[in-house]
């Protein structure tokens, strides 16, 4: 009986990881609170790595989280092309007539910046375990980058539900009509994400937890009144200017769409996997 189960559950690894992801993340939402455990894809993720994978795979994961030896331009890529995305949100939006930003953060807190980031990075960034540590591999072993990333995509995006829901969220002062539009940008950032995991050989650390933060992080500070003292205060988080949010994705989404032309969908992926990806299609 044992060993069916957990042959069942290893045949259909992708399949209930996301089921875990939803049931253990919305508690607080359908037992009647508001919000969501953010850490829940990284608990569903070792939940199934240690079922599926046990000691082996949970020493790959541990090692992927650490892997910080990919080259600088990697580093300088994944932490600043998000804050181009901004800068030339901006660009657009001043020659379309609009107005500067008030970039409340560096003219305030500037020297905060570092600190704001670490800050940051043990929140959100830390459900990767999920995302790039467990999803991306297993998708990618079955299915191209691109089609992983629009899976995954479009399940992180809708996973934010409870937070358009719950006043003090960052998704609650953009409403809960932004939300289809939100996932298409959990789609685009997804795309950037499997590109960065996969061009610097697995790194979690870059191609998850760093690239998430600073997928955060730049929008918030270039583009918000958002202050670090302000969040340590309990204050909630400004009001987006919805104009510069929506620029700054118009961007990042033809990024994103350039790299899947020139990749050929491949995404950054080796030519030994793409091969071996589909081999797997047509044995299934």
């Amino acid at each position: 009986m044992k060993s069916s189960i957990l042959s069942l559950l290893k045949r259909h690894a992708l399949v209930t990881f996301f089921a875990l992801v939803f049931l253990i993340s919305w508690i607080p939402w359908y037992t009647g609170g508001s919000g969501f455990i953010v850490y829940g894809p990284s608990l569903a993720c070792l939940i199934m790595v240690a079922v599926v994978d046990g000691k082996k795979g949970l020493l790959d994961l541990l090692q992927r989280a650490v892997r910080w030896r990919v080259g600088l331009v990697w580093w300088v890529v994944t932490l600043f092309l998000p804050a181009l995305f901004c800068l030339a949100g901006i660009g657009v939006h001043l020659l379309a007539g609009g107005d500067l930003p008030a970039f409340t953060f560096f003219r305030q807190e500037w020297y905060l910046a570092p600190v704001f980031f670490v800050l940051m990075l043990v929140d959100g960034p830390l459900e990767e375990f999920g995302w790039r540590g467990f999803a991306l591999p297993k998708l990618q072993e079955k299915w191209s980058p691109l089609i992983a990333s629009f899976i995954i995509g479009a399940l992180w995006g809708i996973w934010h539900l409870p937070e358009f829901l719950r006043p003090g969220s960052p998704q609650y002062p953009m409403g809960i009509g932004f939300l289809p539009l939100f996932v298409a940008v959990e789609i685009t950032n997804s795309i950037l994400m499997t590109w960065l995991y996969n061009k610097t050989q697995g790194s979690l650390l870059l191609g998850g937890f760093m690239a998430h933060n600073a997928l955060n992080f730049w929008p918030n500070v270039l583009l918000t009144e958002i202050t670090m003292t302000g969040i340590l205060r309990g204050e909630a988080f400004p009001a987006p200017d919805m104009r510069l949010f929506i620029l700054e994705g118009v961007v990042a989404t033809l990024v994103a769409i350039l790299l899947a032309i020139v990749t050929k969908g491949r995404l950054g992926l080796p030519s030994c996997q793409v091969s071996q990806i589909a081999y797997n299609s047509t044995q299934a």
